[in-house]
């Protein structure tokens, strides 16, 4: 039997939540309409042969194309950049745009330079740490581990070897203080490793 031979009876009943759809063969929908009580004027059909828009009558509608502005892309003019895997020397990279070279910090070393500092840092002027003093020598060892050897984290147990006796904190009480360094956006935390890392957030350094 051909869809041309097809209805579909539809009938709605806001008030008691029903909806009744048939769809077959004229004879066989209105068999099935009397069946269920919903014969004569009850409802309206329709016939189910051909497109959606055909069925109502109304005009085919234009598919929507979307275009993109500007040109097409072409691939052709992307240069291509054909690397051995495991031959990128990312050392070779940063030396030729003049990043400073990445070095292990010499916890010794720095400590000596705290030690020999004729003054202490000024305490920063922003109080909401609660204390802009131990703040900022923290702020002047990241500093000196950033862009003295190219790091960009210093773990929990080496800011306490540096600074632990300088600002009166160790242990948990440095990690809280950290801690609420890093909720104030001054520092990242970064987790993994043997112990947490402490990374400096560069626009926290810049106000040094």
């Amino acid at each position: 039997m051909s869809d041309a031979d097809n209805i579909r009876f539809s009938f709605r009943s806001a008030e008691h939540d029903v909806e009744v759809v048939i769809q077959g063969p004229t004879s066989w929908v209105d068999l099935y309409r009397e069946r269920i009580g919903l014969e004569g004027d009850i409802g309206y059909t329709q016939s189910v042969s051909g497109a959606p828009d055909e069925i109502r009558g109304a005009a085919p509608r234009e598919k929507k194309v979307n275009v993109l502005p500007g040109p097409p892309p072409d691939p052709s003019r992307l240069p291509s950049v054909v690397r051995v895997v495991g031959d990128l020397d990312v050392e070779a990279g940063l030396e030729a745009i003049g990043a400073p070279s990445r070095s292990e910090p010499d916890l010794a070393e720095i400590s000596l330079f705290l030690d020999e500092l004729e003054e202490d840092p000024e305490p920063l002027s922003d109080n909401i740490s609660g204390d802009p003093m131990a703040e900022s020598w923290i702020q002047l060892v990241m500093t000196l581990v950033v862009r003295e050897h190219g790091h960009t984290s210093l773990s929990l147990g080496s800011i306490e070897s540096l600074l632990g006796e300088k600002i009166n904190r160790s242990g948990i009480e440095l990690q809280m203080f950290l801690d609420r360094l890093w909720l104030l956006g001054r520092l990242e935390r970064i987790h993994g490793g043997i112990e947490t890392q402490y990374a400096p957030n560069p626009s926290w350094l810049e106000a040094h």
